[in-house]
This record gives structure tokens, sequence and C-alpha cells, in this order.
């Protein structure tokens, strides 16, 4: 049982560097296009620990919720907000209601094991989006 928890967190660690690579490979500078990514690391570092604590108790019970953080760039063009769109085995989804004030946005509804990629769309005062962001890839590591 250790040996399998073990596996699982040496392939969650090797997930990062592997989606970091895939998301500086496909993003660029040009406003509005996402510029950070999944501040996964952390969240490894508590499932690791978590993982080994529930192993030495022979505890089964689910690991911490997992989050997705985003930021990009800000459009030097005047804009209302940014819309985000996640795309994932089940479809292309806008996860914002109203547009995002900021550049920044935190995605809770992820689930563990499965490959996002995300775009943001710049919203002008009139309500017209912008042409997609380049794509940003998150692997979410299975507790």
């Amino acid at each position: 049982m250790k040996s399998v928890n073990a596996a699982r967190i040496v392939l969650g660690l090797l997930a990062l560097p592997v989606a970091w690579i895939g998301f500086k490979l496909g993003t660029h500078r040009h406003t509005g296009i996402l510029r950070t990514l999944a501040e996964i690391k952390p969240f490894l570092r508590r499932a690791s620990n978590s993982s080994q604590e529930h192993a030495a108790a022979g505890s089964a019970s689910p690991g911490p919720p997992h989050s997705v953080h985003l930021s990009w760039k800000a459009s030097t063009s005047a804009v209302a907000g940014y819309n985000v769109y996640r795309r994932g085995i089940s479809g292309t989804i806008k996860v914002n209601a109203e547009p995002v004030a900021g550049t920044n946005y935190v995605d809770s509804a992820v689930q563990p094991g499965q490959t996002y990629y995300y775009v943001t769309k710049a919203v002008s005062p009139a309500g017209a989006e912008s042409r997609p962001s380049n794509e940003g890839l998150v692997v979410v590591p299975s507790p």
C-alpha cells in the first residue's frame, strides 16, 4: 500500500514539470495572453505530506480540494473585464459568471487526475469578446 502511494506521489511530482513546459511552449507575450498558470507545487507538497500521513494512519479519506490559479497580462485596450474558458473531457465552458475585473482567477471546480486547457478573452465595455488567448495546459494530479 505504501509503495502504491509513493508511486502516485512521484507521478504527481513529474506532472508539474511536464505541465510547466507545455505551458511555456504554448504561450507568448501578446497582450491578454495567459502568462502564469497552475500554482501546483504547494499543492503537491501538501498532497505528498497528506498521503504519507494517511498511509501511516491507514486512513482512506480524500485529499485536499484542487484548484487552479490563473493570471494573465492586462490588455492595453479598454476592457470591462475578462472571461475565462476551461476545456476538459466534458467540453468547453466559461467558468466565470461575470467578467473578471482583474488579471487573476482561481478555478476551484477542477477534478483530480484530469487535464484542462484554459483561454481568456477580453470583454469590451460594449460586451464584445476578443479573440482567445493562447491555450494553457494544466494537469491536476490525482490524490
